[in-house]
């Protein structure tokens, strides 16, 4: 289960969907670059893993009716709060997409705030 809202006071600004086995919820990246260097060789620099490089890819089934409040609320709020079992984030939407009934967002985390 997936709990979204508005970080504003919005009356309608909240929804709750149950994601599909396609989501993407635990993937989580961590900051490595590698440079390579002058004698065929390369230098890894890990810098370390966060919740706020993730990335997290929703799929679920929609109805028509939620779908028009969260289009609302997509097209009006930039920070949202979500909520799932691997904690609670702040964040922003960066994709979102209805097709058949079938909602794809991608909300890109700005800082995980509890477990």
């Amino acid at each position: 289960m997936v709990g979204l809202t508005t970080t504003s006071a919005n009356a309608d600004g909240d929804i709750i969907f149950y994601e599909n086995p396609d989501s993407e919820l635990r993937k989580l990246d961590a900051r490595v670059s590698r440079t390579a260097t002058l004698d065929g060789g390369a230098v890894i620099v890990h810098g370390g893993v966060t919740w706020a490089d993730a990335t997290l890819k929703i799929v679920s089934d929609i109805t028509e009716a939620d779908e028009l409040k969260l289009r609302a609320i997509y097209e009006s709020e930039s920070l949202f709060y979500l909520s799932t079992a691997l904690g609670f984030f702040s964040g922003a939407i960066s994709y979102m997409d209805v097709s058949d009934g079938t909602l794809k967002l991608t909300f890109l985390v700005e800082e995980k705030l509890s477990a």
